[in-house]
């Protein structure tokens, strides 16, 4: 077995590995070293094919795994910096390899975390598509190691700006999503979740074709939220949507090699079809004002209590609160509402006490009963409350409390896009039935936003709209006027942060703002970039609505002014020549940008062309773009000012210095 490591680094690599496998619990103290020969030959392994082939046979080999797992992943992560330029998608399968050794057990997962989490910059795209599905993997297994799993979660934030990587990395923080509503604990941090995992399993599904994994997690997603608000076409709809992705999925990768170490993730597919089947059922009778055949009802009923306290819909998961916060309620007041319902849950569950081997779940029935006793009681109390008297006799009126969980229940898609208090306050004097229609109109435009969204943008337009959010004057028309003008203006930055010079149209590099800058050039000034921002909003919905240069507006002269009617929204222009850092540019130009909120909305854009040199790269979009706020002295409003970044002076990529 001398020639082992040179056959480890040949096309018969596979054979001898599993040979290797077969034969090594026969004479322990042989072929253990001969299989330590055979891995320190792999190295030299230049075939994806042979390495994967090779791998597999040694990792189904728990005695291989045991004693030489830490040889094997030393061994693959060695020198892996260098052939991820050299042979990408050999590097890939090597880390691969390593992180299959540390899921398994064999290796602490330290070591191939910090190859995971931190790939070279300059990574080629055939290595880094391979990242998600591997730091997915990773998730699913170190979900409940607080720092491993954040670490994991920073890396897959990183790879939505791949070209290559950047949709699977979007599926699988939807997917981190989507684990942090099953986990919340309570029903409206579980229900944001769920709505904000579905917009983003909606928009992976249209950003490329053949995604009948983010289909079927969507579906899941729509499945609970209409069970939630007892929206029996809604949840029959999501239920055949769910079914026929997963139906597609199977079809599609029928035959084809799924290794155990992706299985949880398939497991918990099916358990979210067992899931929805079951709460459809159960939504059928609940349903129904009389239950002609209790018994077969109220099984049903109670297996959907029973699974959102048991089903575990992703890898990982301990314990499922938010699951149950979202369903058993629904169930609960579904009964407490329809009387007979109760009266037949109450009979059966005397009933089942008189039976030695009752047939449905006893202990479930009593805990539902006692939810929805506790739920009735609670309920009388508050319409019985009477209102407190002042000293002087008149009536004092105790503060309106918002029911937060009924809009969160039956109306999500509102929540997620009014916030939660301007949410109840419109729902607060609307019927159940009527609320329903109106999520129904902004859970379809919401969707169809989604479906046409960009991975990136669209989760940073949220999180700037939710901050923005933070405001009371940011309501209404002001959400709506200053939330078109933000997205029109994220939108100019995308393209300014992406587009050649020759696809931008310009005819001469001299003409582009953004060029690299020598000795002796002359710097672009700050009328480039206003001229360039204005012409973007001119020629898009916002067309007819824009100046530049308006005088007399908080005795001062605005850059770029938009106006919707009297509600006008200032962008100020500003060019950075030394140092342009957050900081820097907010100590230096967030003044002037906040002061012409003065007069108007206190809402305000501020853009900075950055001209300082950028020899290692540029920042990423999200880490250009952020919402600064300024409270003057003697003020009691804060004035919010969306800073936004444009990189000059820079290099493509191909000219960056090592």
């Amino acid at each position: 077995m001398h020639e082992a490591a040179d056959i480890a680094a040949g096309p018969l690599a596979p054979m001898l590995a599993h040979a290797l496998a077969s034969v090594v619990d026969s004479a322990p103290d042989i072929w253990h070293a001969a299989t330590a020969r055979f891995i320190e030959g792999l190295p030299g392994q230049t075939s994806l094919l042979a390495l994967t082939g090779s791998l597999d046979e040694l990792l189904g080999s728990a005695s291989t795994l045991k004693t030489q797992g830490a040889q094997l992943s030393n061994v693959l992560l060695r020198d892996l910096t260098p052939l991820i330029h050299a042979n990408p998608l050999l590097a890939a399968g090597r880390l691969e390899g390593a992180v299959r050794l540390a899921l398994a057990g064999a290796t602490p997962p330290f070591g191939v975390l910090s190859h995971l989490t931190m790939p070279p910059s300059t990574a080629p795209e055939e290595f880094t598509e391979r990242l998600p599905r591997l730091l997915g993997a990773a998730i699913d297994h170190w979900a409940n190691e607080e720092t491993i799993a954040a670490a994991l979660h920073v890396a897959l934030d990183q790879l939505r700006h791949d070209s290559a990587a950047g949709v699977d990395a979007a599926f699988e923080l939807a997917c981190w999503r989507l684990r942090s509503a099953l986990t919340a604990d309570t029903l409206p941090a579980a229900m944001a979740a769920l709505t904000a995992a579905r917009s983003e399993f909606a928009t992976v599904d249209a950003a490329e074709e053949g995604r009948q994994d983010a289909q079927a997690y969507a579906a899941a997603c729509d499945a609970l939220l209409a069970f939630a608000a007892q929206d029996h076409g809604r949840l029959v709809d999501a239920s055949g949507r769910l079914t026929t992705a997963l139906n597609q999925r199977d079809a599609w990768l029928y035959g084809m090699n799924a290794p155990p170490w992706l299985q949880p993730r398939r497991a918990a597919e099916l358990a979210w079809r067992r899931l929805v089947l079951v709460l459809n059922a159960a939504a059928d009778h609940l349903a129904e004002t009389v239950w002609m055949d209790v018994w077969d009802a109220l099984a049903t009923v109670l297996d959907a209590y029973a699974q959102a306290r048991t089903a575990r819909p992703l890898p990982s998961l301990d314990d499922a609160p938010g699951l149950a916060a979202i369903v058993e309620p629904t169930i609960e007041n579904a009964i407490l509402r329809q009387q007979s319902l109760l009266a037949a849950l109450q009979r059966s569950i005397t009933e089942l006490s008189k039976l030695d081997t009752p047939p449905l779940d006893a202990p479930t029935a009593e805990l539902l009963l006692t939810r929805i006793k506790t739920a009735a009681t609670t309920s009388r109390a508050s319409h019985t409350r009477k209102p407190r008297l002042a000293p002087d006799g008149d009536d004092d009126e105790e503060p309106h409390q918002v029911d937060t969980a009924r809009v969160y229940r039956l109306a999500p898609s509102l929540v997620h896009v009014l916030g939660e208090c301007q949410a109840a306050d419109v729902a607060n004097d609307i019927a159940d039935d009527k609320l329903k229609v109106l999520e129904g109109i902004v859970y379809s435009t919401e969707l169809a936003r989604s479906r046409t969204a960009h991975p990136v943008l669209d989760r940073l337009l949220e999180n700037l709209l939710q901050q923005l959010g933070q405001s009371p004057d940011f309501v209404g028309e002001v959400r709506n006027t200053f939330g078109l003008l933000l997205e029109q203006t994220l939108r100019f930055l995308f393209s300014r942060a992406n587009l050649t010079t020759k696809t931008w149209g310009l005819h001469k590099k001299d003409n582009d703002y953004r060029r690299v800058l020598k000795d002796g050039d002359v710097r672009p000034v700050e009328a480039d970039l206003q001229q360039d921002y204005h012409q973007w909003l001119q020629t898009g919905p916002l067309n007819g609505l824009v100046a530049v240069e308006q005088t007399d507006i908080a005795l001062g002269r605005a850059d770029v002014i938009v106006m919707f009617g009297t509600t006008r929204y200032l962008t100020e222009i500003k060019r950075e020549l030394a140092d342009s850092t957050p900081e820097k540019l907010e100590k230096s130009y967030l003044h002037q940008a906040a002061e012409y909120g003065n007069t108007n909305v206190p809402f305000g854009q501020l853009l900075v062309l950055d001209l300082t040199p950028h020899r290692d790269g540029t920042p990423r979009l999200d880490e250009s773009v952020w919402l600064a706020r300024h409270r003057p002295a003697g003020a009691t409003k804060d004035r919010m000012v969306v800073v936004g970044v444009v990189v000059g002076n820079r290099s493509t990529p191909s000219d960056l210095s090592s």
